[in-house]
């Protein structure tokens, strides 16, 4: 009977919990990976809070008006200006209600209402960092605001926001993921670089890291490395060199890279690839469904895709462009392994063909049978 009475106890306060758990409601807009939502939404249980998220783009007209009804706190994550503006745009009339506290995490600094500067800014940097312990510390903090207790204090059990370089050297094994720079990862290596074996690079956008949705950028680095190449895989700003992520002392240290970033400016992209002298691979994501939709849409990529991925990185001397992930049911990031397979073998192969001696290299010529 005492025991009977203990489970009964368990399952009162167990339900009680989710019936009083704070609801924290998070509104994103693209490209944030949907994917994101399904691990921070795991890492806030823990925590005794219940999130729900939504893409603003995607909330049925009919659900507007009570959106923000019964929340304890709203997070919207919209980094940049313009991402900013679709949100504002999309929930104009909600918005104009809002009484509840809420963050805008934007990427120079938090835009808060309901918390202190201080604590805005904590939360902020836990969670624009990204990654599984600074959400961890984001949930720590945001809990026991909500309930009002004193904010968590770093500890053994709650470390202090980690933030991630600008541009980093990243690996799935590191201490912390991510090296400052070339120098640092290959010394963690343990490889001399006048000894340097095949090395294949691959640029993606550091999101990927913060959403904690790296699988495509960890298959292809398994991949490089079970053909005996070394992997070198970074973030860099769209916008700015990837020089300083590629080499060491003014020399590359890369002899091919798989590039999975969005192109938006080609010819700067142009220019540093005339300088660096290596060939590139465009690795492309697919948008619009999971594997089995990929393999079903004759297109293969949208036509919103081809100016930012196929075109502007055709001039810039980006080549063969291959779609190697998708999105799952849950968003989570989906290998396409034939895909990614083909892309790495084309990069290994190239990297071999530089090394080979001119006397060993067959080289095909194909005619084009058109009018003179």
């Amino acid at each position: 009977m005492p025991q009977l009475r203990r489970l009964l106890l368990a399952l009162i306060l167990s339900i009680a919990g989710n019936v009083f758990a704070q609801s924290v409601l998070f509104i994103a807009t693209s490209p944030v990976p949907p994917g994101k939502f399904k691990v921070i939404t795991e890492i806030a249980r823990k925590h005794g809070l219940n999130v729900e998220a939504h893409f603003a783009e995607r909330i049925p007209p009919e659900k507007l008006d009570a959106l923000f009804d019964g929340r304890d706190a709203v997070i919207f994550d919209a980094a940049r200006s313009h991402m900013q503006d679709a949100v504002r745009r999309r929930l104009e009339k909600p918005l104009a209600r809002l009484n509840t506290r809420h963050i805008w995490m934007r990427d120079n600094g938090p835009l808060a209402a309901g918390f202190t500067q201080p604590q805005a800014e904590r939360l902020h940097t836990y969670y624009t960092n990204g990654g599984r312990a600074n959400f961890d510390g984001f949930f720590a903090t945001l809990a026991a605001e909500l309930r009002g207790q004193p904010a968590p204090k770093p500890a053994p059990k709650l470390a202090p926001p980690f933030v991630f370089p600008e541009d980093a050297i990243y690996h799935p094994q590191a201490p912390n993921q991510v090296f400052a720079t070339p120098a640092e990862y290959f010394r963690w290596r343990g490889i001399d670089l006048e000894k340097r074996p095949p090395t294949v690079a691959i640029a993606f956008h550091q999101i990927y890291i913060g959403a904690e949705q790296t699988a495509f950028i960890d298959d292809l680095i398994a991949r490089i490395e079970a053909g005996g190449a070394i992997a070198l895989p970074y973030y860099a700003g769209v916008m700015t060199s990837h020089a300083p992520m590629l080499t060491v002392a003014g020399k590359p240290v890369a002899d091919a890279l798989i590039n999975t970033q969005i192109i938006l400016n080609p010819e700067g992209w142009r220019q540093e690839l005339e300088k660096l002298g290596i060939p590139v691979l465009q690795a492309l994501a697919y948008r619009r469904g999971d594997a089995a939709a990929w393999r079903a849409d004759a297109q293969g990529l949208p036509m919103i895709d081809v100016p930012f991925y196929l075109s502007q990185g055709e001039y810039a001397g980006i080549i063969d462009a291959m779609v190697t992930n998708a999105a799952g049911k849950d968003g989570q990031v989906v290998v396409l392994p034939e895909q990614t397979a083909a892309v790495v073998n084309k990069a290994l192969k190239l990297v071999r063909l530089q090394r080979l001696a001119n006397a060993h290299k067959k080289v095909p010529m194909l005619y084009w049978n058109y009018l003179p």
